[in-house]
Order: structure tokens, then C-alpha cells, then sequence
């Protein structure tokens, strides 16, 4: 198994929405090709983050994980709308996602019964997003500012609903660019 920078677990987009998010990154980068898109191949909702962790401890993780599957047994989740991190400096650019309780509930119990493995990151409240796009240096965050209603408007057309039926742990090479997510155990909701 490669080593990877982290790892976390998600909630992949389903296929049928694969093109509409290639086709909302293209727009994206239209309006300002100062921000940097994420990995078009591997949208996705993070339920988890792990951060670095040994690789030989990834299999129990997807084991632990596995044993709570069926809190999202007939979960739905619906995606659209803009949203972004970082208040006056944005940062991260995102389809907001509405979510039920039951990931609510979920992410609590992998959060305790996963803690052994947790990250500072963890600590930030848990907002379930799909991530388009990073903005991050001063020229891209002034470009944001410039086309925030230009980019709302384009994000609020997507209206993606599906249930949860796979979650994925992922491994992130940060080494490309953009960063590259690669699945590496797929864990289904039954």
C-alpha cells in the first residue's frame, strides 16, 4: 500500500452526477481562473477526516467504521447551494449539503469510536460540504469578491438529491496537484 499524507472517510457523489460537477468546475475556473478546483474525479462529502495515520491501522479503521454502517441505512442527502469557508478571506468554495440527522448521528460515533485516530482538524463543528473549489491567495480571494454573485448564482442551480449507499476511505497524495484522492476501501450502506 503507497503511503499517503492523509486519509479520511466520505460519502462519494454518485456517478450520475459525475459530469454536472465537471461541468460546475469548468464554470468555475471560467469565472475566475484564479482558483484552484479540487480533483474532478473524486467529489465527495467528508464525513471523517483521519489525517496521517499508519498504514496499518487503515484496515481497522474500515473495520470500526463498518460497524456503524447501518446508522445511514435509508439516509438522504441533498446537495446544492453556495456556500465557502473563511468568512471575509475565503478559503474553500463549496456546495452546501443538506443532511439528515442520521449523519448527524453517525459522525458522532465515528467521531468517538474512531478518537484514537483523531486530528486537530476534528475539533471544527461538523458541516457536511462538497468542496469546488480553493480560493486561498489575495489576488483569487479579491477575484471572489468580485464575482460572489456571479459564482452564488451558478452554485445555486445544482439540486443533487441521493441516498447514502457507500462510503469510502480515501487516501490523499498531496504530492499532486490538484491534490488526488484515491479510493481505497468502499464500504456499503446496507
Amino acid at each position: 500500500m503507497k503511503d499517503y499524507s492523509s486519509y479520511f472517510i466520505g460519502i462519494p457523489l454518485p456517478e450520475i452526477y459525475q459530469q454536472e460537477f465537471e461541468d460546475l468546475q469548468a464554470d468555475v475556473s471560467q469565472i475566475s481562473p484564479l482558483f484552484k478546483t479540487t480533483n474532478s474525479k473524486t467529489p465527495h462529502i467528508t464525513v471523517y477526516y483521519l489525517g496521517k495515520q499508519s498504514q496499518s491501522a487503515i484496515s481497522g479503521i474500515a473495520k470500526e467504521t463498518k460497524k456503524h454502517l447501518g446508522l445511514l441505512k435509508g439516509a438522504e442527502i441533498k446537495v446544492g447551494g453556495f456556500g465557502y469557508f473563511g468568512e471575509d478571506m475565503p478559503k474553500v468554495l463549496f456546495l452546501d449539503v443538506q443532511y439528515p440527522p442520521q449523519l448527524q448521528e453517525f459522525n458522532k460515533v465515528i467521531t468517538k469510536s474512531l478518537s484514537v485516530h483523531s486530528t486537530t482538524d476534528n475539533n471544527l463543528p461538523f458541516h457536511p460540504h462538497v468542496t469546488v473549489a480553493w480560493v486561498g491567495d489575495p489576488k483569487a480571494q479579491e477575484a471572489f469578491q468580485a464575482s460572489r454573485l456571479e459564482l452564488s448564482s451558478r452554485l445555486k442551480k445544482v439540486n443533487w438529491i441521493f441516498d447514502i449507499t457507500e462510503l469510502i476511505l480515501y487516501g490523499v497524495d498531496s504530492t499532486k496537484k490538484p491534490e488526488y484522492h484515491e479510493k481505497l476501501i468502499s464500504l456499503a450502506v446496507k
